[in-house]
């Protein structure tokens, strides 16, 4: 058995227990692990995501490399982008590892991604946005919609993202409390309507009185029930916002138990990301 690094962080929060945790696994080069091991890692780990990277190019440093391969893992599947797990993973290579640089760069299933060092500790990815369109009288989408707010009614407006797969649901009488206090009921009937839609995650979203808007993320077709804070999800709030709100730059919440704020930027055909994390274990983990 080969032993690695591992380190658990707290996403999208200056403080420990809040936000969206990741667990990031630093992967050398000349040890690497297969496909297999990386997602029995995950489901081990139990976290909403769990993070591999490995120096790529001739520089195969963590402390002074700047490309890096990135992948993400729920306990159940790989997914295809992930934000919080992509800050947790910067934020161990600046912080932990003491990375020189101050821009990295990673090859992930979603392109080149890239992380830059601001100040006071906070990081700032650059993604590609992901704009949402419009559901036309779609049944399986009016399951879902009952599923997560409890009626479907025609005043619901629908989109649903081509890249991710993210659907948006967008109810105007709901308001910023109700959204808190939605109580799901995703049984197996909307996981198969979902299914059907080619659905990865349920966005649920309403302007917010102290920030621009806020949301809530559903995803058990990847495993995750709730998850509590996503910095993808921004690649398709940011557009949606933009033409509602006629803003580019944003303060989005996310109103899980959790709770986690993330400072989003619509530029060109990019979305920026912008946050803070906490690293609150290290340790090693047997492979």
């Amino acid at each position: 058995m080969t032993s690695y690094r591992i380190f658990i962080a707290d996403a999208f929060t200056s403080v420990p227990f809040r936000g969206n945790q990741a667990a990031v696994v630093p992967v050398p080069p000349d040890a690497p692990i297969n496909d297999h091991l990386m997602q029995t890692v995950a489901a081990e780990m139990n976290l909403s995501e769990t993070a591999f990277v490995t120096p790529v190019g001739q520089d195969s440093s963590f402390e002074t490399s700047s490309r890096f391969e990135l992948r993400w893992f729920t306990p159940v599947s790989e997914v295809k982008l992930c934000g919080h797990a992509t800050l947790a993973t910067a934020h161990a290579l600046f912080f932990e590892e003491n990375n020189t640089n101050d821009t990295l760069y990673f090859d992930t299933l979603s392109g080149e991604l890239t992380v830059r060092r601001k100040e006071d500790n906070r990081l700032e990815m650059a993604f590609p946005a992901d704009a949402p369109e419009h559901i036309e009288d779609d049944e399986n989408a009016k399951v879902l919609v009952a599923a997560v707010l409890g009626k479907y009614k025609p005043t619901i407006e629908l989109m649903i993202s081509p890249s991710l797969r993210y659907m948006i649901i967008y109810d105007p009488d709901c308001n910023e409390t109700e959204l808190a206090s939605l109580a799901p009921a995703i049984d197996k009937n909307a996981i198969e309507a979902g299914n059907r839609l080619l659905t990865n995650a349920v966005i649920v979203t309403t302007r917010g009185s102290d920030r621009d808007y806020k949301c809530r993320v559903f995803a058990p077709w990847v495993g995750i029930d709730e998850d509590p804070v996503t910095g993808s999800a921004q690649t398709v709030l940011a557009p949606f916002w933009n033409s509602r709100l006629g803003k580019t730059s944003f303060i989005s919440q996310q109103c899980s138990q959790r709770v986690g704020e993330l400072q989003v930027e619509l530029v060109g055909s990019h979305v920026i990301v912008s946050g803070q994390t906490v690293v609150v274990l290290r340790g090693s983990i047997s492979v």
